[in-house]
């Protein structure tokens, strides 16, 4: 219970929210605060598909709505009970006026919104890292490196830069599934996603493409620079003694890989990831474990 719930409590008049009840929306007029004594309230904001979204949980000792009345502005969230709730209520005025004659909570009430802010700061970051992240392999997904993927081809133009992509696949990753059951197969996935973002230098996106799939975003790599890092990714996954991997048709988990150069082989990025994918499946085609990387040179 902080210092300004405390001072306001004696001043509320008591009231009860039924849980699913709102007790106001966004962008509603901002004339009462409440005063949460029992239960917990749902912070809520509209999603761009105008869907409500939980910000944050209000619990008992909660000072809520304060803000909007002290500066006369519309609710930046909407309150919904999700528990039957207890509270009290303050108008509008009457909070204002019993601040102006308390300096020392506004000092209390920047505290709180301070932590508030910092608060929904980490949830933002933490949701976007949710976004553009794989769930599963923690590498960036492949909504994130198509947007990377034309910033950077934007980049290379002005600046007159080499692009290379490496898309990788796992060589029968399908016959390992089927032997060991897919939570083994999750395993490799993860190791070789590690395998692969310890192989990438320093500034590269790795992601995942989508299922046994992965794919390289290397800015300022030549032809050769390309060739050279997705060498360096197949030999390390050769070399690591994946559990059941003897099982495997080349007797060992092994990734095969296509690289494709902007502007050499495309001059965006769909062409791009076509050159790519059809050196992946040329590197397949004769007889997996190696990698492709078409003509030489830059």
């Amino acid at each position: 219970m902080n210092e300004l719930y405390r001072e306001l409590l004696p001043l509320g008049r008591e009231g009860v929210v039924p849980a699913g009840e709102e007790l106001w929306q966004e962008g509603a007029k901002g004339d009462t605060v409440v005063l949460l004594v029992e239960g917990t309230f749902e912070i809520l904001q509209s999603s761009p598909s105008g869907e409500p979204v939980v910000l944050r949980v209000a619990r008992a000792g909660d000072v809520l709505g304060e803000m909007a009345c002290l500066d006369g502005g519309a609710r930046s969230a909407g309150l919904r009970a999700a528990t039957d709730c207890r509270i009290r209520t303050i108008g509008a005025t009457e909070f204002r006026d019993f601040i102006r004659l308390r300096p020392h909570l506004l000092e209390e009430l920047f505290r709180i919104e301070s932590q508030r802010i910092r608060s929904l700061s980490r949830m933002v970051s933490q949701s976007q890292h949710r976004a553009i992240t794989d769930r599963l392999t923690s590498l960036y997904n492949y909504g994130f490196f198509i947007e990377r993927l034309d910033l950077e081809l934007e980049r290379a133009v002005q600046m007159k830069d080499a692009v290379s992509i490496v898309l990788f696949d796992i060589d029968h990753f399908k016959a390992y599934n089927d032997t060991h059951g897919h939570p083994a197969g999750n395993v490799v996935l993860v190791q070789v996603s590690d395998l692969l973002r310890r192989t990438a230098r320093r500034g590269d996106i790795v992601a995942r493409f989508g299922g046994e799939e992965f794919v390289m975003l290397l800015y300022g790599a030549s032809r050769k620079e390309g060739q050279q890092v997705a060498e360096a990714a197949r030999a390390r996954v050769e070399s690591t003694d994946f559990a059941g991997g003897r099982t495997q048709p080349l007797g060992r988990v092994t990734i095969s890989g296509g690289v494709a150069c902007f502007p050499g082989d495309a001059r965006g990025a769909t062409d791009l990831l076509k050159a790519a994918d059809v050196r992946l499946y040329k590197a397949k085609a004769e007889g997996r474990n190696r990698v492709d990387a078409g003509g030489t040179g830059e």
